[in-house]
């Protein structure tokens, strides 16, 4: 049997050093309580990875980052889209938060259609910070762009590859500024996120996950 293809998204655009770094992190269920809601078994069939590769040359860097969504299951698992309940956080090594604007799902935002638009829809709202959406790759498939849901069918990867908003870099290299020595050149990140089912049931809940910390120094000049 041939071995399994790796799938490598090409970032928006290459990384002006060879030093610039890149990690990959697992997102694991925080412990709940015995009273909270529990998510879908379908849901908990699926595992979820993160890894950041910083990209571009000063002032311009951002972070290419990508999802990767893995069904172990049996059975095929549809979820919303899983950046509409993702937010991320920044802290110097010294763990010193870096403030970015808070992601706000479209769930949550009243959009108000245009003008011309036909009675009863809505506006199609942009992600906001502190990311914005790229495209989705699947193995063996075509990549495609935003998708309302997404379907991986059983033992079944895909990838989700997104971009840093500028505004997070200019944070994290103004709060390095107070840094000294080898922190004033580094990170990190980690992620908060929700898989929730397409089309829920009433009463069950999505399955909250956090990532590991991925850590980043940005290359000399």
């Amino acid at each position: 049997m041939p071995p399994e293809p790796v799938i490598s998204p090409t970032p928006a655009r290459p990384a002006t050093s060879p030093a610039a770094s890149t990690n990959t992190v697992t997102f694991h269920e925080p412990k709940l309580w015995e009273s909270a809601p529990q998510p879908p078994a379908t849901l908990r069939q699926v595992s979820a990875h993160l890894s950041g590769t910083l990209v571009g040359q000063s002032p311009g860097e951002s972070i290419t980052f990508v999802l990767l969504l893995e069904n172990n299951g049996l059975r095929e698992v549809t979820i919303l889209d899983p950046l509409d309940f993702f937010s991320l956080q920044f802290t110097t090594m010294g763990s010193k938060l870096i403030g970015v604007p808070e992601r706000i799902s479209k769930i949550l935002i009243d959009a108000e259609p245009s003008k011309d638009a036909i009675p009863g829809t809505k506006r199609d709202t942009p992600y906001p910070a502190p990311v914005q959406f790229r495209r989705i790759v699947r193995l063996n498939g075509p990549s495609s762009q935003k998708e309302e849901t997404i379907t991986i069918p059983p033992g079944t990867k895909i990838q989700i590859v997104f971009e840093s908003e500028p505004v997070v870099m200019q944070r994290v290299m103004q709060a390095l500024r107070a840094e000294t020595g080898e922190n004033a050149k580094s990170f990190k990140a980690r992620a908060t996120m929700s898989l929730v089912a397409a089309l829920p049931q009433p009463g069950v809940g999505g399955q909250l996950l956090d990532s590991d910390w991925i850590f980043f120094t940005i290359p000399s000049s």
